[in-house]
């Protein structure tokens, strides 16, 4: 009878815990781009088990810029989303979500780039052109206008053309559709090396002082499973401890998003990397920055109180 009691309690010990793997909470996690270093952390936390460490099955969903990114959050389609700051305008506008987490500063991920061949050889060549960006409202076209404000053009000085994701934009400058673009400052180098494009000038240089990467939670995962989004943000900020102190590593799991050569991915992951946070608390000067910016560029007329954009209570 004891044998039998043994033989009985180990089974279920077995099926509970067999049970308890196949139970791994499910997270649907959006990006605005395939192939930024900056959200393929995202692959480095699935693949490298940082989530499955906390009983998450997290699918990763890209998407073409924040606009499809945030109507997908809304639509009840995605539960988290790896976004950017200029993001703050679609809760400006009553996205019903919140940012959890700011996880980078990385504005050097993006970049002017012009055709080489015919391509001006700084920005003031640029006054008046057409940029080509994603889609309308999101961060690829917020740099735009930001850096037509900063050159003094007024944040209309140059005209928009959406085009989608990145394939689009290099696509469309290559066809000449578009006087330049808005695109992966690591895409940008192996294009540049490839003598195809130039890069003239990279977003981080002229735009400082903001938080450029968030992470943000739909209201019905922060309501009805708050324990879930806090474990999402465990496996992520233990994914980018990993990241910062294995660079061989990191760049074999984001080499399948990145698609780059050894040596740019490495020159890439030499600027970007020491931009990512640790903690994900908000800078609330920066933060600031990002709400006024909005303003400034008349894509809002004000912006609401700090606590119904962003909340920490979910941090580890």
């Amino acid at each position: 009878m004891d044998r039998l009691r043994a033989a009985l309690l180990a089974f279920l010990a077995v099926g509970v815990a067999s049970g308890s793997a196949a139970a791994a909470d499910r997270i649907r996690a959006g990006t605005p781009e395939p192939t930024a270093f900056v959200f393929s952390a995202l692959d480095v936390a699935i693949d490298g088990g940082f989530f499955k460490k906390y009983d998450l099955d997290v699918t990763r969903i890209d998407f073409a810029g924040g606009a499809k990114l945030h109507q997908a959050m809304a639509s009840g389609d995605l539960d988290m989303i790896i976004g950017t700051g200029s993001d703050m305008l679609f809760l400006a506008r009553g996205a019903p979500e919140r940012a959890v987490a700011a996880y980078g500063n990385d504005l050097l991920s993006l970049s002017v780039l012009v055709r080489a061949e015919d391509g001006p050889k700084t920005m003031d060549g640029l006054k008046g052109k057409t940029f080509g960006t994603t889609t309308t409202g999101s961060f690829t076209s917020w740099i735009a206008r930001q850096l037509a404000t900063r050159h003094g053009w007024g944040p209309d000085g140059v005209k928009l053309a959406y085009l989608g994701n990145m394939n689009g934009l290099i696509a469309g400058l290559l066809a000449k559709n578009v006087d330049a673009i808005i695109g992966p400052t690591a895409a940008g180098l192996r294009l540049q090396s490839e003598g195809r494009v130039r890069i003239i000038e990279r977003a981080g240089d002229e735009i400082t002082d903001f938080i450029a990467d968030m992470i943000y939670a739909s209201a019905p995962m922060m309501q009805d499973h708050p324990d879930e989004v806090r474990r999402f943000l465990k496996g992520w900020f233990d994914a980018v401890a990993f990241m910062k102190t294995h660079k061989a590593d990191t760049l074999r799991m984001t080499e399948k998003a990145t698609h780059l050569p050894d040596d740019i991915a490495a020159k890439i992951y030499d600027v970007e990397m020491p931009t990512f946070f640790s903690d994900g608390h908000f800078d609330r000067k920066k933060f600031a920055v990002v709400k006024q910016s909005l303003i400034d560029l008349g894509l809002v007329k004000e912006m609401p109180p700090d606590d119904k954009l962003i909340t920490e209570a979910f941090l580890p």
